[in-house]
């Protein structure tokens, strides 16, 4: 092979290469994760398995708590809000009726919890009356306004929860007790939990 065929080849393959680094670059992420989304990856496959009866707060059971999602299901990396802006859907899956109040939370690097914002209270139906197909489970979806700021967290105030998925161990989500309930309290997480929060909201 001749040195000018060689030299153009070498530039194609560099143009080449060029054009699947913009690609790369400019195209969407796939699923959620690319569309404002954070928290757990939810659909319809995902088993709140193991959450009814509907959990308590670990600390003081009875008694409300603060639970923060600190481990996205199926979504590691993805805990904290992509952007600043306004929470405008909130999904979730649960095993059973219940309630909580929303919260955004906000996490430092000394372990303390920090509440930003209080949300509206959420009603959900769990899993009872669901007649889709077997093996799938209903997603639920709430419209809210809830303002967010970059890296901040999901929490919800409630005394027992079964939006959860307890398959695990670790530190899947972390519970204050009691409750935080004034925007600006700062306390460092009493319980950690292995169940993850199948807590899912879009900020736009």
């Amino acid at each position: 092979m001749n040195t000018m065929t060689t030299s153009r080849f070498a530039r194609i393959a560099t143009l080449f290469g060029a054009l699947v680094a913009l690609v790369v670059a400019v195209a969407p992420a796939s699923g959620n994760g690319g569309s404002g989304y954070f928290g757990s990856d939810l659909n319809k496959n995902v088993q709140p398995s193991n959450a009814g009866p509907a959990h308590k707060c670990d600390y003081q059971p009875g008694k409300q708590c603060t639970w923060v999602l600190n481990e996205a299901y199926g979504a590691p990396g993805r805990e904290g809000a992509p952007h600043s802006g306004y929470i405008k859907k909130l999904r979730l899956i649960a095993q059973e009726a219940g309630h909580f109040k929303l919260q955004v939370v906000k996490l430092n690097n000394l372990g303390d919890v920090i509440l930003k914002q209080k949300g509206p209270r959420i009603d959900y139906e769990g899993q009872q009356g669901y007649g889709g197909p077997v093996g799938t489970y209903r997603v639920e979806k709430f419209k809210v306004h809830v303002p967010v700021h970059k890296g901040e967290y999901l929490a919800i105030k409630a005394r027992e929860t079964s939006t959860l998925r307890c398959s695990s161990g670790g530190d899947n989500n972390l519970q204050l007790s009691p409750a935080l309930k004034k925007v600006g309290e700062k306390r460092t997480w009493d319980a950690e939990d292995g169940c993850w929060m199948l807590l899912e909201a879009k900020v736009k």
